[in-house]
């Protein structure tokens, strides 16, 4: 539950894929380190405020950098037999279920001032936008999109 591994299947070098996905963890801001044909981030940017330019990027059509709201990722190439690279990517939600947390329990606080019915439907609603926001969309499906367009681009 904490790590979400992706499967992508590409037609470019084994050697060319992780130079395009080292190319993309440096525009958003990763630190990494890159031995026989992986990556595995170091540090992963952190953004507190919304005024911090890290939170933004123009690599999607969202404009956040997906790479703020996790932990760590870790990209593994191979060679296959027919010619296409196999590509292995590991996300740690971490900090993405932090950020979960975090937003339950200022719910939780908000909810107490309610009544009891619209506290309740408050804490569900804001649990489930989080959820499905942050854990499944940004930790989780923006950065495989990314990761698999920046593998199709013809540079």
């Amino acid at each position: 539950m904490m790590r979400k591994t992706y499967k992508l299947v590409c037609g470019l070098p084994a050697q060319a894929a992780l130079e395009r996905i080292e190319t993309l963890l440096s525009k958003e801001g990763v630190e990494y380190r890159a031995a026989n044909l992986a990556v595995t981030s170091i540090r992963t940017p952190i953004a507190v405020l919304g005024i911090q330019r890290k939170l933004y990027s123009h690599s999607n059509w969202v404009g956040l950098n997906p790479f703020t709201f996790v932990s760590g990722v870790e990209v593994q190439c191979e060679q296959v037999d027919s010619g296409l690279t196999k590509v292995t990517v590991r996300v740690n939600r971490l900090r993405t279920f932090l950020w979960v947390a975090f937003w339950i329990a200022c719910s939780l606080l908000a909810a107490r001032a309610m009544p009891e019915p619209a506290g309740g439907i408050l804490v569900i609603g804001v649990a489930c936008a989080v959820w499905f926001g942050v854990v499944c969309f940004l930790g989780g499906y923006l950065i495989k999109k990314e990761i698999s367009e920046r593998l199709k681009d013809a540079v």
